[in-house]
C-alpha cells in the first residue's frame, strides 16, 4: 500500500517567503486564524477599500463610446 502524501502548505508554496511573512504579521494583527480568510480580508480591502472610500460600482458602465444627442438625424 503506498503512503500517503505528506500535507503541504500550498499558500506558504506559492507566496515568496516576504509575502507570507507580511501575511502571518497581518493575521496576527487582525486576530484571523486562518490563511484563506486573511487573503479574503486583503483583497477585499485591495478591491473595495475601507469604509469610507469605496469606489463607484464599476459593473455599469459601457465599454462602448458615448453618444451625445439625439439618435436620429437634425
Amino acid at each position: 500500500m503506498r503512503r500517503r502524501a505528506q500535507f503541504r502548505n500550498e499558500v506558504k508554496t506559492r507566496l515568496s517567503d516576504r509575502i507570507y511573512s507580511g501575511l502571518q504579521q497581518f493575521k496576527a494583527l487582525q486576530g484571523i486564524d486562518s490563511d484563506s480568510a486573511a487573503m479574503s480580508r486583503l483583497l477585499e480591502l485591495q478591491l473595495f477599500g475601507t469604509v469610507g472610500t469605496l469606489p463607484p460600482n464599476l459593473t455599469n458602465f459601457s465599454a462602448e463610446a458615448a453618444h451625445y444627442g439625439t439618435e436620429l438625424a437634425a
